[in-house]
Formats: structure tokens, sequence, C-alpha cells
């Protein structure tokens, strides 16, 4: 006979195998697909939100942790509830001089921190699509697994990205490499392979951290070009 612990603890298996399959596949979902799924987490219409963006920041919100997050052990995105995303655990909001003039009316999200916070799951392609001002990403040392989804292009202000000490597989994400404002990015600890793409260094970032992952020699002939003040390659196998 199967005990309650043990069928818990198959249960809990299967779904982080489930959302593994299913993160495979988030990378190269339409944005039209995206921004549809995410709309199914909007908030009702009578709750006030000082802005536009924030609403869409709920929704996004909301559909990652729903879906996308399968173990929080912490219970980090318990305060995850509501209409003030800005008083959520790990989000942090700000005036955006590019929305709405500054002041209240321009309020946004402009961070996610969850560093730490050892949640397992995925990221979805309506994460960006909801949280276009985010200006830094912070997921280290977490279980996050599948690929980094190609909406992240719509991330135009997005200046640092760090996906550290995860489970993230496949190629080099080389959507970070259409990011104008990116100058930080940290990779190391996960399992993406294959090539190094040149372009990485053609890229004005300030640091680039891509040891102990499964990415391959040879580097690129440009290593030279990069203006990084830090570039960490070792052990990548």
């Amino acid at each position: 006979m199967i005990s309650r612990g043990h069928a818990a603890a198959a249960w809990a298996l299967l779904l982080l195998l489930l959302g593994a399959a299913v993160a495979q596949h988030e990378g190269n979902v339409s944005e039209e697909y995206a921004a549809s799924f995410a709309s199914r987490y909007d908030a009702p219409p009578s709750w006030a939100f000082p802005n536009p963006r924030l609403r869409a920041a709920y929704a996004a919100l909301q559909a990652w942790k729903q879906t996308a997050i399968f173990s929080d052990p912490s219970n980090f995105t318990a305060s995850w509830v509501g209409a003030n995303v800005c008083a959520y655990n790990g989000v942090y909001c700000a005036p955006s001089p590019g929305y709405g003039g500054g002041g209240g009316g321009g309020l946004v999200v402009a961070g996610i921190d969850l560093n730490h916070a050892d949640i397992a799951g995925y990221l979805p392609a309506s994460l960006p699509l909801g949280l276009p001002d985010l200006a830094l990403i912070h997921l280290n040392s977490n279980r996050f697994c599948g690929v980094v989804p190609d909406t992240f292009r719509r991330l135009r202000l997005l200046h640092e990205l760090d996906l550290s000490n995860n489970r993230f597989v496949g190629a080099f994400p080389e959507v970070v490499l259409a990011l104008p404002s990116l100058r930080y990015l940290d990779l190391r600890f996960n399992d993406f392979e294959g090539s190094i793409p040149p372009a990485l260094f053609d890229r004005p970032l300030d640091a680039i951290f891509l040891n102990s992952n499964r990415l391959r020699n040879p580097i690129p002939a440009n290593l030279g070009n990069s203006p990084a003040s830090v570039v960490l390659m070792f052990s990548m196998d």
C-alpha cells in the first residue's frame, strides 16, 4: 500500500516533469497566444489600479504564479494577491520616465528579485508582455527550468538579467542579444549548451558570467571586442 507521503512526493514529481515539458515549448509561443493567455488572469473591472500598466502587471504575475510556479516551499509568493502589485514580495515599482510623465501616474513594475527563494517553475512567454518596463530580473538560486522565451525581446529597458543557479536548458538564449539596455548578464550554473554566439562580445555589456554550463569551445575570436570588465567562462562543461 502506498503511503500518503510517497503519493504526495510522486504527485509533486509528476507536476515538475509535466511543467518541464511545458516550459520547453514556451520559447516559441507567439505573442498573440501569450497575450491571450495572460488575459485570462485579468483583475475584475471593479478593481482600481493607478494606471493600465499596473493592471497588466497584475495579470502577468498572476498567470506566472498560478500556471508556471509549481513549488514555493518558503511561500515567497504568498503575498501575490490583490491589486497592490507594488506590495508583492520581490516585486519593485518605480516611476517610469517614459510612461505617464513620472509621479504616481507613471508608476510601473521595474524589478523582480526572487533570489534564493527556492521556487520551482518556468518563465511563461506572457511574462514580458505584461511587464515591459522591467529593468532588472534576479532569479538567482531557484529551480526554474525550461528555456528563456523569445518574448523577452520586448524588455527594452532590461539592464540586469541574473538567471544563475537554476535549471535552464537549451541553446544559448540569443534573445538576450536583442536587449538594447542590457549591461549585466549572469547565466552561471545552468544547463545551457552548444556554442557561444560571437555577437555576445560585440554587445555593450559590463559583466558576462557563463561558467558552469554545457557551453562548448572554441571561444569566439572576437572575445577581445567586449567592453565588459568581467567575463567568466571557465568550468563550462
